[in-house]
């Protein structure tokens, strides 16, 4: 039998490419989107891929959404094996901290911090069933030159301390799920306006370093796992791809 893992933002981007990396492996979609449309285009693509793929009702920022997905889960997908949270927004990614709003740290906070919170809460449960595994999808905090968006940045932190909360949680408790942060390093997506340069890889290259971290047989409880460190980066610029 597949196993089954949910997606959360997997219409597009790293969320769809992680899908359809998995879908070839053989494990069974659950694509988490909030629009409808946007999640059956997606599943429709899968498809055509040969990847078995649903769409499931899934808006961060609507915490009745994430319990109804759950009990939906639970009812029809009770052997869930793996939840990856990917949905996040980034807000604007150029503003300084005094040009951030309130309402703007607001909107990532919530879905970026507390969405993946809901989720967590929501589908442990399920996921303890099965030992399963919650992977997020993280950033680095160092600010430097080159990257130093604050709202998305700030939303992040808190996620990055959940995780590791988390994971000393279940292994105190015993809970048999692990939790872990995944950076896939810099990824050409529509989040970030499809920026290009030494430092970005394409999305294909993102889904890969996730799907194939969710299968690689290790233990990273609590952990934030880096995939893409500097020595990937100088062998990008120098024209020979890790």
């Amino acid at each position: 039998m597949a196993k089954k893992v949910l997606i959360t933002g997997a219409n597009r981007g790293i969320g769809f490419e992680t899908a359809r990396q998995l879908g070839a492996k053989g494990w069974q979609i659950l694509l988490g989107a909030r629009n409808k449309e946007r999640g059956n285009t997606a599943v429709q693509k899968l498809k055509g891929f040969g990847v078995s793929a649903e769409w499931i009702k899934i808006d961060l920022n609507d915490v009745e959404t994430i319990q109804a997905a759950a009990e939906y889960v639970k009812s029809n997908h009770s052997d869930l094996k793996a939840l990856i949270n990917n949905a996040g927004v980034s807000g604007d990614m150029e503003k300084a901290p005094l040009s951030v709003t309130l309402d703007e740290l607001r909107e990532v906070t919530d879905v970026n911090f507390l969405g993946n919170f809901a989720m967590i809460k929501a589908f442990t449960p399920i996921l303890a069933a099965n030992r399963g595994r919650i992977m997020n999808l993280t950033i680095p905090l160092t600010i430097n030159k080159y990257f130093h968006p604050f709202a998305y940045m700030t939303s992040k932190a808190p996620l990055n301390v959940m995780i590791k909360a988390f994971g000393y949680e279940f292994k105190k408790e015993n809970i048999p799920v692990e939790i872990f942060g995944i950076l896939p390093g810099g990824v050409t997506t529509d989040l970030n306006n499809h920026e290009k340069g030494i430092f970005m890889r394409p999305v294909s290259e993102g889904g890969k370093v996730v799907a194939d971290t969710l299968l690689d047989g290790k233990n990273h409880q609590g952990k934030i796992v880096t995939k893409f460190g500097l020595w990937q980066i100088l062998k990008r610029a120098l024209g020979k791809r890790s």
